[in-house]
C-alpha cells in the first residue's frame, strides 16, 4: 500500500517571519512544502530565500491574487508529486495552528473522497469585517446550495490527489476563487467542518484582502453560480 504525502500549499504575499516559523514546524511534521511567492517586493526576497532551506519557492513575476497563486502550486503539485498524496492549504500570516493544520490534514487523509475545512467560531471580540464578511457569504452559500457551512472564508482547506484538477479548474484569481472552489465542491463532494482555533494577529492587519472591492466581487459569485445552475437545468 503507497504511503500517503502530505503535502503543504502555502499562497505568501509580503509575508513576515512568521512565514518562516510555518514552514519550519510544517517541515517537522514531515510535510512536502510549496510556497508561492505572489509577486511580492525585492524586499521580501531574503524571507523566501530562508524559506527555501524547508520549502519548494515558487515565484510569480508580479501580484496575481491568492486565487491565481494557489492554483499555481496546484499545478506544480500536479505535475511533481506521485499520487496518492494530500494537499492542505495554509495562510502564510500565521492565523492557522500547527496542530489545527495537522487535524486538518489527517482527517482528509481518512476520507479522500471528501474536502476538509477548518472552521473558526467566530466571537464579538474578532474583527468585525471578519465576522460580518462570514456572516454574510455563509448565508449566500446556503442559499445558492441549499447546504450549510460555519466558515466558508477559511484558507485551511485540505483535498487529495483525485480533487486537485477541479480545484485547478474552479474560476478566481483572488479570494473569490476559494469561494467558487467550494461551489465546485459541493456539487460533486462531500464537504465535512472540524473545528479550529481563531487567531488574529495585530487585529488582522497582516491581511491583504481588500474588504469592498474583494467583498463585492465574492458575492457577485454567488449570484453567478445561480445563474450557471439555473442554465444546466433548462
Amino acid at each position: 500500500m503507497s504511503i500517503r504525502k502530505k503535502i503543504a500549499l502555502i499562497p505568501a504575499f509580503m509575508p513576515d517571519e512568521t512565514l518562516i516559523d510555518l514552514v519550519n514546524e510544517l517541515k517537522s511534521r514531515e510535510f512536502d512544502i510549496v510556497v508561492v511567492d505572489d509577486g511580492s517586493q525585492d524586499d521580501f526576497a531574503e524571507i523566501f530565500e530562508r524559506a527555501e532551506n524547508s520549502a519548494k519557492v515558487i515565484h510569480l513575476s508580479s501580484n496575481k491574487g491568492k486565487g491565481v497563486a494557489l492554483k499555481r502550486g496546484l499545478k506544480f503539485i500536479k505535475a511533481n508529486f506521485e499520487p496518492p498524496y494530500t494537499i492542505v492549504t495554509v495562510d502564510a500570516d500565521g492565523q492557522h495552528k500547527i496542530t489545527d493544520v495537522v487535524n486538518v490534514y489527517n482527517y482528509a487523509a481518512k476520507y479522500p473522497d471528501d474536502v476538509v475545512i477548518g472552521c473558526r467560531k467566530l466571537e464579538k471580540d474578532d474583527p468585525i469585517k471578519s465576522r460580518i464578511g462570514n456572516s454574510i457569504t455563509n448565508f449566500l452559500y446556503k442559499v445558492t446550495t441549499g447546504s450549510r457551512l460555519s466558515d466558508t472564508q477559511t484558507g485551511l482547506r485540505a483535498f487529495s490527489d483525485g480533487l486537485v484538477d477541479m480545484a485547478i479548474n474552479s474560476e478566481g484569481s483572488r479570494y473569490e476563487y476559494e469561494i467558487n472552489m467550494l461551489l465546485d465542491f459541493t456539487r460533486t463532494n462531500k464537504i465535512r467542518e472540524i473545528p479550529i482555533e481563531t487567531v488574529y494577529i495585530n487585529n488582522n492587519r497582516a491581511s491583504h484582502f481588500r474588504p469592498l472591492k474583494d467583498s463585492a466581487i465574492i458575492y457577485s459569485q454567488f449570484f453567478t453560480n445561480k445563474i450557471s445552475n439555473k442554465n444546466k437545468k433548462r
